[in-house]
Order: structure tokens, then C-alpha cells, then sequence
């Protein structure tokens, strides 16, 4: 049986390459990759069917996510620029550090 599997997918994938299908999936899926957004949406949809939640359920909280997504992304920048001179001050002070020595 797994040979048979094993032979089925192998044949499945190289119909899937010969007739260009496999690019346009690349297409698709670097243009969803390229949205924080839409990467919530579909990742938090397919985890919540995955794990047997009803459509509807795994909808709203796909949703609702990809929304967070937004203010976390938010966050993230927030502490991102806080780092950034918070580092800016150090490396300051150790040039000065540098020169008196």
C-alpha cells in the first residue's frame, strides 16, 4: 500500500510541475508571504481546522488574529525603535570611552 502511495504522489507531483501548477502555487504563496496579515489569516485558519474546529469558529479567529497581527506588528516596531536608540546611546558612550582612553 505505501508503494502505491508513494507512486500516486510522485505521479501527482510531476503532472503538478509539467503543467506549470507548481509556479503559479509559488506565486500565490510568495504574495501571501509577503502580508503579516494574510500569513495570520491563512496559517491561524488552516491550524484551527486542523485541529477539528468548526468553519465558522476558525473563521472569525482567523480574523480576528489577522487584526491583531496588525497591532502586534505595531508593538513590535515600537520596541524595535526603542532598541535602536537605546543602542545608539550605548555605542555612543563607548566611543567616548574610546577617545579619553
Amino acid at each position: 500500500m505505501l508503494v502505491l502511495t508513494s507512486f500516486v504522489l510522485t505521479v501527482s507531483v510531476n503532472l503538478i510541475h509539467h503543467l506549470g501548477l507548481a509556479h503559479a502555487i509559488a506565486e500565490v504563496v510568495d504574495k501571501v508571504l509577503g502580508c503579516s496579515q494574510c500569513l495570520t489569516f491563512w496559517t491561524v485558519l488552516a491550524g484551527m481546522v486542523y485541529t477539528g474546529a468548526d468553519i465558522i469558529t476558525a473563521v472569525f479567529l482567523a480574523i480576528l488574529m489577522a487584526y491583531l497581527s496588525n497591532w502586534f506588528g505595531l508593538l513590535l516596531l515600537y520596541l524595535q525603535r526603542k532598541f535602536t536608540i537605546l543602542y545608539g546611546r550605548e555605542k555612543d558612550k563607548e566611543e567616548r570611552r574610546k577617545k579619553v582612553e
